[in-house]
């Protein structure tokens, strides 16, 4: 008896992934390349208020070559060629470089479509709900390191991803909303060459 009560016990309390989330996962394992559109809200925490300036667009290509570029509301570049990142800040005429090795160097979006196989290496899951149309994911960085507390996904009934939310330790939070997504579209290595930091 105290053996079959246990055994149900470790089956009602285990927490598998939802049928979307593993969708979700699945779908990205076929990704070879991708190009986003989106638009970000920002609340800071000093001000407390949300802004909602920016929008940009997303490249990004295996194995963890990508570029970030802002169209409205900041000028930043942020380019990956696989190896190195590098940040580059025109109005201040400032560019940083850094190495990829570890994973708190890279955005939790790019860790997760890089290895949708080792989500649950890189994140604990802490929730998975259904918010209308809607799957909401709930993840906490295992790693070291990690500038991030917390990060939600909203993956649609499709098991599309349309937005991603992150949490930073300083109390900052950021939604990055998804207007259109072009999945293995062909894309310029020119896309991900770093320009010279002087």
């Amino acid at each position: 008896m105290r053996r079959l009560l246990t055994v149900l016990f470790i089956i009602l309390t285990a927490q598998p992934a939802s049928a979307d989330l593993k969708c979700f996962l699945e779908k990205l394992k076929s990704v070879k390349s991708m190009k986003i559109l989106f638009s970000q809200r920002t609340k800071l925490p000093v001000a407390g208020d949300e802004v909602d300036l920016y929008s940009g667009v997303i490249y990004y290509k295996r194995p963890l070559h990508f570029r970030w570029e802002y169209k409205k509301g900041s000028d930043i570049r942020i380019i990956s060629n696989g190896e190195l990142l590098e940040v580059i800040f025109p109005s201040e005429k400032e560019c940083q470089v850094t190495e990829l090795s570890a994973p708190s160097t890279v955005f939790p979006l790019f860790q997760i479509i890089e290895n949708p196989e080792n989500l649950r290496k890189l994140f604990k899951v802490l929730k998975e709900s259904k918010d209308g149309d809607s799957w909401v994911v709930g993840l906490s960085p295992t790693y070291k390191d990690s500038t991030f507390e917390r990060v939600t996904l909203f993956i649609d009934g499709s098991c599309n991803l349309r937005a991603i939310k992150t949490y930073q330790f300083d109390g900052t939070e950021a939604t990055y909303i998804f207007r259109e997504v072009t999945i293995n579209e062909e894309l310029p290595e020119k896309l991900f060459e770093l320009e010279a930091c002087e």
